[in-house]
């Protein structure tokens, strides 16, 4: 039993990486060309409309995409129905989204590309929604295949637009736009989620239970929102828009913590369906969770040492002081991660008020702290709040969780992790030649003590691969 479940966890672990990883990485090496295509104003410009994507597809779509994963994961599950109520879901969010033009003509910094903004919404929410429905029927390498084909197509158009046409903002916009369309219709092809396109009747208990489910996780994006984005919104008009592009360039940095062990989860939560039950399922999970332990601080202790240097190549001279910010955001990123992990237990047992709560609690947190303290020391204030409210929501899960799974941090690998992570973060600040050995011995410091849970599994992924 031991060997089939590691080999279903690397399994899916190897194929997640295969879609995120790509992705990802295709993600972050064109950030260089939009920081040199795009002024600071226009990037900020460019986050604002993301942030309000990131608001408009929960509450338009009632977070359905979720529903349609996890329900399709069922072992009864009749999934042609899951993705019909999807796509009546997904085809109400087209018309109600109309809205989203008048609602962007408040605000001035976007006001110009509202029409864009709605169609970047929809595409999105079509491609998130069919993207879900081939992860929740487990054909996970057309899942992967079709993240790195969107990356690319991105790619594509943002070269073709930024640098050959010259299209600054409504470029980018169009570029992000074509391409969510391609991955929707390459999505519902190899899913045949075209074949849910019928006059059969929906059948509304399941509609029921499926709104309930993803309806609760309405607020709780709209809080996750507050904690990724609002603080954003509130740089922009307490400090200015080129501030708030500065510090979005900040936020890349440390979202490759939350991308690398995302990948993790993603395949984990999967797993956790299966082990649901077993006699073993806690220390199962502990085990799982000790090795993740390791994993996501050597990786936030490594960004930390090299973010610098990494930075001064990596983005125009323009926004090389995005580095002051990201030692916070790390640390909140790690933590969080764990946080997440924790939350696999919400995604078992259906519960979404769980995953509500814990959002609610950071969300309260991360708001009045902003408030309190950006006007105190600007930019810097965004991002100690967000770092103690990702830290609280661990806490809480940690705790909120241990109904289903006691998850246990009294291990070596914790606590020494967290104590060179803050260290790490410190000297960071020293700013010279110095600073920059001490940090790189703690990360020597760190493999020692990290290393040791996640090197057998790194040894099998190795195997499986070599097979």
């Amino acid at each position: 039993m031991g060997n089939n479940r590691n080999k279903y966890l690397i399994k899916n672990t190897l194929l997640f990486t295969l879609g995120n990883l790509g992705s990802k990485l295709i993600t972050f090496f064109l950030i260089p060309l939009y920081t040199n295509t795009l002024s600071t104003t226009q990037y900020g410009t460019i986050d604002l409309v993301a942030t309000v994507s990131t608001v408009a597809i929960p509450i338009l779509t009632i977070n359905i995409c979720e529903s349609v994963m996890r329900f399709a994961l069922d072992k009864d599950a009749d999934q042609k129905q899951i993705t019909q109520i999807g796509t009546y879901i997904f085809l109400c969010a087209c018309l109600f989204g109309l809205l989203i033009i008048p609602i962007c003509t408040l605000f001035n910094q976007i006001s110009s590309y509202a029409g864009l903004t709605y169609f970047y919404v929809i595409s999105l929410a079509a491609s998130q929604l069919y993207l879900c429905d081939l992860r929740g029927k487990e054909l996970l390498l057309y899942y992967s295949i079709g993240n790195v084909l969107h990356t690319l197509l991105i790619a594509v158009f943002n070269i073709m637009f930024l640098l050959i046409f010259k299209m600054e903002i409504k470029g980018y916009l169009l570029a992000f736009i074509i391409a969510n369309l391609i991955i929707s219709l390459y999505a519902l092809i190899v899913g045949k989620g075209y074949k849910s396109f019928t006059l059969q009747r929906i059948n509304k208990k399941l509609l029921v239970s499926m709104s309930k489910y993803s309806i609760v996780l309405i607020p709780n994006s709209f809080m996750w929102w507050i904690m990724n984005s609002s603080d954003r919104i509130m740089v922009s008009s307490m400090v200015g828009i080129a501030a708030n592009g500065i510090y979005a360039v900040s936020y890349k940095i440390p979202t490759l913590v939350s991308t690398l062990t995302s990948i993790f989860n993603q395949a984990w939560s999967y797993s956790a369906i299966r082990e649901d039950g077993a006699c073993d399922e806690e220390l199962y999970n502990n085990r799982i969770f000790k090795m993740l332990i390791g994993i996501v601080m050597l990786i936030g202790i490594g960004i930390l040492t090299f973010v610098k240097p990494f930075l001064s190549i990596y983005v125009s001279e323009e926004f090389f002081s995005a580095w002051k910010y990201t030692p916070f955001l790390i640390i909140g990123y790690v933590y969080l991660t764990l946080g997440s992990f924790m939350a696999t237990s919400y995604t078992v047992h259906k519960d979404s008020f769980g995953y509500l709560f814990s959002g609610m609690f950071g969300a309260v947190f991360n708001i009045v702290l902003n408030f309190a303290l950006i006007p105190l020391i600007d930019v810097y204030g965004a991002a100690i709040a967000t770092c103690i409210s990702f830290f609280l929501v661990f806490i809480f899960r940690l705790i909120h969780t241990r109904k289903y799974i006691k998850y246990k941090i009294g291990n070596i690998e914790f606590i020494s992790g967290s104590i060179i992570l803050i260290l790490s973060s410190a000297v960071i600040y020293l700013n010279n030649d110095i600073g920059f050995v001490i940090q790189v011995l703690l990360l020597g410091v760190a493999v020692c003590f990290l290393g040791k849970p996640w090197l057998p599994m790194l040894k099998k992924i190795i195997d499986v691969k070599r097979k």
